[in-house]
């Protein structure tokens, strides 16, 4: 393993208020991660206001800490407009970074503000060096990759790229890959994506019910029910020695939604441990974490224990908090105890600055102050001090009057006072000098932080980048004129495939990648498909993996990419960012179609993917009817029908409850109201898709999708069986062809009607 040790690891803290960023900077934080009134992935958190957040930048930059705020979500096309104005003031104060997840949010802060550092949020799903070098290249100084990654994989993306890695190194952890969760949006509305998760995962289901649970009793009196989504708790703090030899650049906490006394005690500890680490490494003795320091990491929170995240593990029942352990009155007790100190030691008074002073007074001159903190120095002059007629100023006096810097965000550590010994000035005098003086420290040390207007692009750039009301209306889709779209279908296995062959309507059929890997020679049998697909008057596609990682058997298919586009491939349904940069890197972009899941929320978006080679691209799914007719689509996919994924996650119900069979089986989760959804394993690529209850169906909106002038519409096949799939293919046909389809009350229409906050 290469080992980076240039520079020390930073140490990043969550700060969900105002006051738990004052408390995690005095518990020993090097930078925080905050979110603003708006765009943050925490909408719920107590995020400070405009001026409010403003004042905190200085708070934190007097101090020395660094400030990324958080705009890691997806930005509807109204509120991109908005963004730069919402953003200005912060970016002038010297913010050190935004966190951003949009790809859109990325092109349009980077023309704006080039001199603004951007860090890529794990929202973006970076699972490899691929992805982390594309982005790269469009400003981003930092990535988040996903939390699954192991350390060897964070140390590929680091060696091959040379960005800065940031990874959780404590909190919660999600079940699923961040980013690409919609099991919030789609059962309650409230959507991960636009911060605002209501945590469904975290309840308790069924696996594979017997019993035909209804939802009539309540869900606690069953056994057998579990938290099958709920991972414990992370807890590096014992790997810290391991991740600073990796090179790792930020060690971040999570926690914005929990109490600042809980923020600063992980802090404190990890600040010790953190530097403990550096002095073992640099003398070469035993690293050690102390039985009082882990307990202390238990008082202040977790969830039925802690794991060591994904460094060392792919996945596994230990990570889990299957059940839920509740407090003891002891342990409940420990715990306010604890919060009590944290609120004593961090909240109840603020860090000060410290800093060095020298003031002289001397007859005949003016009276002077020179202050010193860190790097800078400033002197200020004030009244001339005339002789003495009674009683000069003693040192003592002086000295006292020079000290009192109380609420000035300074303490004065080393104060000389040089004096003749017979000079005299008012004490009013030596206050406003230490005022002045103090005042002048502090906008200098800010100075060195604040932006100015050339730090931004030219022009205006709300009138660049922004959409006012009058441009929506001109936007291409909003045309009176419909187009009817193609038809096109993903297939999972092989009585889909035939269907999907005998329907005339069908003009593209995407073969699924896990549908391949279970022949013996992939590459061999997406040939012969391909092959069989033209003969039946059809184009062929393959959609690729949700996620691409190292050692992933994806990597069969991309290394015959060339193949199989020379025997006649149309194009690659890519559904990972990792997967997509893979294609732009090797110049096949333009053999790519990007799906719903990589993100084109607004039309910045969608610019970005073109910058890349990549023209065409999938509706977003929770855009509502009147957002997607706002949309150019016309080189878009729109599912038409399919059970959406909710969740890709790296654990497996089936290795947690029993044992990795690699079997590539389909079970079945139930909620608390009875609700079943299907968990599909995908062994071939290790990872488990949980699918929502009911699948999309907008086949009786048609002629809206043709007026919105789709390019395609496309049928997601998953578990139906062939008769199933012959039935939705002929009335997608009879739907394109303007003949009435009944609605099914078993399906959803999914956000068309209601979209997301």
């Amino acid at each position: 393993m290469i080992t980076f040790l240039v520079m020390k690891t930073e140490l990043l803290a969550p700060a969900g208020s105002a006051a738990g960023m004052k408390a995690v900077i005095a518990a020993g934080a090097d930078a925080v991660y905050i979110g603003g009134s708006r765009f943050g992935a925490r909408a719920y958190a107590d995020n400070p206001g405009e001026d409010d957040l403003a004042q905190l930048i200085d708070y934190a930059h007097l101090r020395g800490v660094r400030v990324y705020l958080t705009v890691n979500t997806l930005l509807k096309e109204r509120e991109l407009a908005d963004l730069n104005d919402w953003i200005r003031p912060y970016v002038m104060r010297g913010l050190d970074a935004v966190l951003v997840q949009d790809f859109g949010v990325l092109s349009h802060l980077r023309a704006a503000f080039p001199s603004l550092p951007l860090h890529a949020s794990t929202q973006m799903t970076i699972s490899g060096p691929e992805s982390a070098a594309l982005i790269a290249r469009y400003g981003v100084t930092r990535v988040v990759p996903a939390r699954e990654l192991s350390i060897d994989e964070l140390v590929r993306i680091k060696q091959e790229t040379g960005v800065e890695v940031e990874t959780f190194v404590h909190g919660a952890l999600c079940y699923c890959y961040s980013g690409q969760c919609l099991l919030s949006s789609m059962i309650g509305g409230r959507s991960g994506n636009r911060g605002r998760c209501a945590q469904p995962c975290r309840l308790l289901n069924l696996l594979n019910d017997r019993d035909g649970f209804d939802g009539k009793t309540s869900i606690l009196l069953r056994k057998d029910a579990r938290h099958f989504m709920s991972p414990k708790d992370l807890n590096a703090v014992r790997l810290l020695p391991e991740l600073i030899r990796a090179g790792i650049d930020s060690l971040k906490i999570e926690g914005r939604m929990k109490q600042p006394e809980y923020a600063a005690g992980v802090v404190s500890i990890y600040r010790t441990c953190l530097d403990r680490a550096y002095r073992c490494l640099e003398t070469g003795t035993e690293y050690y974490v102390t039985d009082e320091e882990q307990q202390m990491l238990y008082d202040l929170y977790n969830r039925s224990g802690f794991n060591e995240g994904y460094f060392h593990e792919r996945s596994g029942p230990d990570m889990m908090a299957l059940v839920k352990h509740e407090l003891t009155p002891k342990e409940t007790e420990a715990r306010h105890k604890l919060y009590d100190r944290m609120h004593a030691a961090f909240m109840d008074h603020e860090k000060e600055v410290p800093a060095k002073a020298v003031f002289e007074i001397r007859k005949g001159l003016p009276i002077t102050a020179e202050l010193c903190s860190g790097n800078t120095r400033i002197r200020v002059s004030g009244q001339t001090a005339d002789a003495a007629r009674k009683q000069p100023l003693s040192e003592e006096r002086i000295l006292e009057q020079v000290v009192k810097t109380g609420g000035s965000d300074f303490c004065f550590t080393d104060v000389r006072v040089l004096t003749d010994g017979s000079s005299f000035v008012p004490v009013s005098a030596l206050n406003e000098l230490r005022r002045r003086a103090v005042s002048s420290l502090r906008d200098e040390m800010l100075r060195t932080y604040q932006r100015n207007e050339t730090d931004c692009a030219e022009g205006s750039c709300d009138e660049e980048h922004g959409l006012s009301n009058a441009d929506e209306e001109k936007q291409p889709a909003l045309t009176a004129s419909a187009r009817t779209p193609a038809l096109r279908v993903i297939v999972s296995d092989r009585a889909q495939f035939e269907a999907a062959l005998r329907e005339p309507a069908v003009s593209l059929i995407y073969l699924e990648a896990a549908f391949l890997y279970r022949e013996k020679d992939p590459v061999q049998t997406a040939g012969e498909r391909i092959r069989l697909c033209r003969r039946h008057g059809k184009e062929a596609g393959i959609a690729m993996p949700r996620i691409d990682r190292d050692g992933s058997d994806a990597a069969l298919i991309k290394e015959h990419a060339r193949d199989l586009i020379e025997l006649g491939l149309h194009e690659f349904l890519v559904r990972s960012f990792e997967t997509l940069a893979w294609f732009v890197r090797r110049g096949l972009a333009g053999s790519v179609r990007a799906d719903a899941s990589i993100y084109t929320f607004n039309h910045e978006a969608a610019d970005f993917l073109r910058t890349l080679g990549v023209m065409r691209d999938t509706a977003p799914v929770e855009l509502n009817r009147k957002e997607l007719y706002a949309r150019d689509n016309r080189a878009s996919e729109i599912i038409a029908y399919g059970s959406l994924p909710l969740m890709i996650s790296a654990q497996c119900m089936k290795k947690n409850t029993d044992r990795c069979t690699k079997a590539h089986e389909t079970m079945t989760l139930t909620d608390r109201t009875g609700t079943k959804f299907a968990v599909k394993c995908e062994c071939v690529f290790c990872y488990n898709i949980l699918y929502n209850s009911l699948p999309l169906s907008l086949l009786t909106e048609m002629e809206a999708l043709k007026r919105m002038q789709f390019e395609a519409v496309r049928i997601d096949f998953t578990t139906e069986d062939g008769q199933t799939a012959k039935d939705v293919l002929n009335a997608a046909a009879d739907a394109l062809c303007g003949k009435p389809v009944q609605s099914d009350t078993q399906t959803t229409k999914g956000h068309f009607l209601r979209g997301v906050e």
